[in-house]
């Protein structure tokens, strides 16, 4: 399903069928849902979560950080590895901006801040003005 305000914010997103998964919810951001939680909003801002062993930290590398601790190491390819959960870590001036998640299909997820939780097609779907681009692959076994 194609709405035209996702299109206006994700130019690329018109493009390549895409599909809602769940509808806007201020619940949960991008962060947390790559984390595996949807209780919540993870961010460096004091006022949401984040895990106390993790230094807060707006960069690129903070992000990096965390999700290091979660178990994610680098890896170089967006490519589905049917072994592997991998994140997309996303920048704008060396500032973290978002995160997406690969799903087995190969698709990845994404919520979009206070919007809905989308499926799409590559990490580059959602380049542009508003999350910068993805700037680190990261990957971890899955859990079974």
């Amino acid at each position: 399903m194609v709405t035209p305000s996702l299109t206006r914010t994700f130019p690329r997103l018109a493009g390549e069928e895409y599909e809602i998964i769940c509808p806007a919810s201020d619940k949960y951001n991008c962060i947390a849902y790559a984390a595996g939680d949807t209780s919540q909003s993870w961010s460096d801002d004091p006022q949401d979560y984040w895990p106390p062993e993790v230094p807060r930290d707006p960069t690129l590398n903070g992000l990096r950080k965390l999700f290091r601790w979660l178990g994610y190491k680098k890896c170089n390819s967006i490519k589905l590895e049917r072994k592997y959960q991998k994140v997309a870590l996303y920048a704008q001036h060396n500032l973290w901006t978002h995160a997406a998640l690969q799903m087995p299909n190969g698709h990845w997820r994404s919520k979009l801040g206070l919007g809905p939780l989308i499926e799409h097609w590559a990490p580059r779907s959602l380049e542009g003005d508003e999350y910068g681009r993805p700037y680190i692959y990261m990957r971890k076994p899955r859990e079974n």
